[in-house]
């Protein structure tokens, strides 16, 4: 397995937008591969800190994975090259285990992150890209991001980026009796965790989710003294109204434009913006208008690393975890694959029986491997 990362360990907001993915893109990105001899099977990570392509095949491949960003997204591959960290094999493998454990991520220990890979996965496989290789690895990873979920210490602290953004949103209402946020995607994955973080911090907080669906029936909240819905079109309306205006949507537009919201702002109160997008909701022209704030992922990711500080401890422990799931992993491939690759073998083996190995290994093994041997054919049944 390869992996080509474009995370936010070597890019910023405005690089990593470029390499983003929409819908569109990515079906044109699993057609292409679906039919180039080079690429075996491919995953797609779209999230707002990562663009990653994990993909079986030969090392060709490469070379195919670059051409579409060239051809498509009108990037170099030199300005790809130095926006991208490349893994293969056994560092492809940890990679991903790292990315769907938390470990890898801008708030340490999140737990999104295993969603947004299952999802990954799950839109591949449907796909039919994803081959038996990159069946039992990706499967084997989200299994061991559960019970690290389940009994980590790093869940007890905020975990992701929608409870740092919470947090931050808080911290600048602190003053006011009745903070207003208006949350832009609030049916989104994000948007959920945020509004829900909301809800349950602070009573006096009055929210205002925008919509594009016109029925509240599957709204997370219906319309309340603390919670209400308009559609997505009237958000400018709400601008001079909210203390901080949180855009969490998978638009590939602009929410929020300079000139727009200057129109509709008709006090100069202190006003924060804090954009979760990738590509970028909010305009940075915002900044220059008298009194806004307007944060990013990258504003978010000072506040993980303060708040990752207090996980190392756990995180170090977990990473010894990690190693020895990639160890079996490794061996799980190399069995599958002499399974596949050498069915003779098997038949020689059976032939030549059970005494034949046994002088063979004591040949090529060391003296503690060729104990562990010998005490597994002890062990009584």
């Amino acid at each position: 397995m390869y992996c080509i990362s474009i995370s936010h360990k070597k890019s910023m907001s405005k690089d990593r937008e470029k390499f983003a993915l929409d819908e569109e893109e990515k079906q044109d990105f699993l057609e292409i591969a679906h039919n180039n001899e080079t690429i075996f099977g491919c995953v797609l990570l779209m999230t707002c800190n990562r663009c990653e392509i994990y993909f079986a095949g030969t090392k060709e491949a490469y070379r195919e994975v670059e051409q579409f960003y060239v051809k498509n997204k009108g990037i170099s591959r030199e300005n790809l090259w130095a926006c991208a960290m490349r893994y293969e094999n056994k560092a492809a493998i940890k990679h991903l285990y790292r990315v769907v454990c938390g470990l890898d991520s801008a708030v340490l220990g999140e737990v999104e992150i295993i969603r947004q890979v299952r999802q990954a996965y799950e839109y591949a496989k449907n796909y039919g890209m994803t081959d038996s290789e990159l069946n039992v690895i990706f499967q084997s990873a989200l299994q061991l991001a559960k019970e690290i979920a389940n009994c980590s210490l790093m869940t007890k602290l905020p975990v992701s980026v929608g409870t740092l953004t919470t947090m931050d949103a808080l911290h600048f209402c602190n003053e006011k009796p009745e903070p207003h946020i208006l949350l832009v995607g609030a049916t989104g994955a994000i948007g959920t965790i945020i509004l829900r973080d909301l809800v349950s911090a602070n009573e006096a907080i009055r929210i205002v989710g925008t919509s594009r669906r016109h029925k509240q029936e599957n709204l997370l909240f219906q319309d309340s003294e603390q919670v209400s819905w308009i559609h997505y079109d009237r958000r400018y309306e709400y601008v001079d109204w909210a203390d901080v205006i949180i855009s969490a949507t998978d638009s590939p537009h602009y929410t929020f434009l300079r000139d727009n919201v200057q129109q509709f702002r008709r006090e100069e109160k202190e006003l924060l913006f804090i954009d979760l997008a990738i590509p970028r909701d909010v305009d940075d022209g915002i900044a220059q208008l008298p009194n806004c704030i307007v944060k990013n992922m990258d504003d978010i990711q000072v506040l993980a690393q303060k708040n990752n500080e207090k996980k190392l401890t756990e995180a170090k422990r977990l990473e010894f975890v990690i190693e020895e799931r990639v160890m079996e992993m490794e061996k799980t491939i190399l069995f599958r694959r002499f399974l596949e690759q050498s069915p003779q073998s098997m038949e020689r083996l059976q032939k030549k029986g059970a005494p034949w190995l046994l002088y063979q290994l004591r040949e090529k093994l060391d003296l503690e491997a060729f104990k562990q041997v010998i005490n597994i054919l002890e062990e009584k049944p």
